[in-house]
């Protein structure tokens, strides 16, 4: 009989001993997120903190349940804090009311993937949604036949990168591109620019493709791009596929060099295909970002449904307070 009840109790030990190895690891990891600028290691680290967060909260309530309450309630509180942290750039906000009659303008933002196998979804989502500017990024050989279909309907464009490149870089205009500007491209670093005229209002407006975190080369990276992103002339907006999460040491160094601030409440925008339609935008990774400058006022931000791509599509409202007169060009940038 007493081997009998010994039995549970045995469980129950080993139990809460892996509960214990497992909140401890990730706190030990979450932790180490917030020192992703010391050591690039940790900022891979802080990628997944909204992840090891919501661990910590099931293994502490787990803890908790197997009476380990010190331990249980030590977990908790660090998912807590974790998820507090990156709460605002992955939970939704509402759309606040506009008082005054300033134009908006929408940018659409999408990773195409090289070789997404669905290529027309794509090509849907744009006539739905009519944006005014759409950024692109690894829009290569494959891609040309979608590009040409929009010619009539966005006919500025730029374009940065070999048409063969998997990190082909496209911006594509219904808005004119201001005189003497020739735009900034940067290919091995994945960087565009041009300056678009709003009604008059002149924009600098990038696309980012930055590399993957360590052990990739992407803070290497950051540091060739610092001087260039330094010198656009405000108001900036500078949206793509940054393979880095708001939160990042990497990100927020980027944003700092450029002058601008990174737009909350995007939420997760990226996982492995399949996954990317159905999970994604519950437990994916939040790389696809957008910065601003002051000068542009953010009316809205929010997902799109998926289009082939292991990346979601974001649809960015803004606008633009008139700062002075700018004549936009008459004739379209070289293809």
């Amino acid at each position: 009989m007493a081997a009998v009840t010994e039995q549970p109790a045995a469980r129950g030990r080993i139990l809460r001993t892996l509960l214990l190895a497992v909140s401890l690891v990730a706190a030990l990891a979450l932790t180490a997120g917030f020192f992703g600028d010391v050591v690039p290691f940790f900022d891979s680290l802080a990628h997944f903190r909204a992840h090891l967060a919501v661990l910590l909260l099931v293994t502490g309530m787990l803890l908790m349940a197997t009476r380990a309450m010190a331990a249980g309630l030590a977990a908790g509180m660090i998912g807590g804090l974790g998820l507090v942290t990156v709460a605002p750039f992955v939970f939704p906000a509402s759309v606040p009311a506009r008082a005054d009659e300033t134009a908006t303008y929408t940018l659409l933002q999408m990773n195409l993937r090289w070789n997404a196998a669905n290529r027309e979804a794509a090509l849907r989502l744009v006539g739905r949604v009519q944006p005014d500017v759409i950024t692109l990024e690894e829009a290569g050989e494959e891609w040309r036949p979608l590009l040409a279909a929009l010619e009539a309907r966005y006919p500025y464009r730029f374009d940065c990168g070999e048409p063969s490149s998997f990190g082909k870089l496209v911006l594509l205009s219904r808005r004119g591109f201001v005189p003497g500007d020739s735009g900034t491209c940067n290919a091995y670093d994945g960087f565009l620019s041009r300056t678009i005229s709003f009604n008059g209002n002149p924009v600098t407006l990038a696309i980012q493709h930055l590399r993957w975190p360590w052990p990739g080369r992407q803070w290497q990276q950051i540091d060739r791009l610092g001087s260039t992103v330094r010198e656009l002339a405000a108001p900036t907006l500078i949206a793509g596929d940054f393979n880095a999460t708001p939160w990042s040491a990497a990100l927020r160094r980027y944003a700092a060099s450029a002058g601008t601030t990174i737009v909350p409440h995007v939420g997760p925008t990226w996982l492995p295909w399949p996954l990317t339609p159905w999970l994604a935008p519950y437990a994916g990774l939040p790389i696809d970002n957008v910065l601003v400058s002051e000068g542009i006022d953010i009316l809205g931000v929010e997902r799109q449904e998926a289009t082939g791509s292991d990346h979601l599509p974001v649809l960015l409202t803004f606008a633009v307070p008139p700062a002075g007169t700018v004549e936009p060009a008459v004739d379209t940038a070289a293809r």
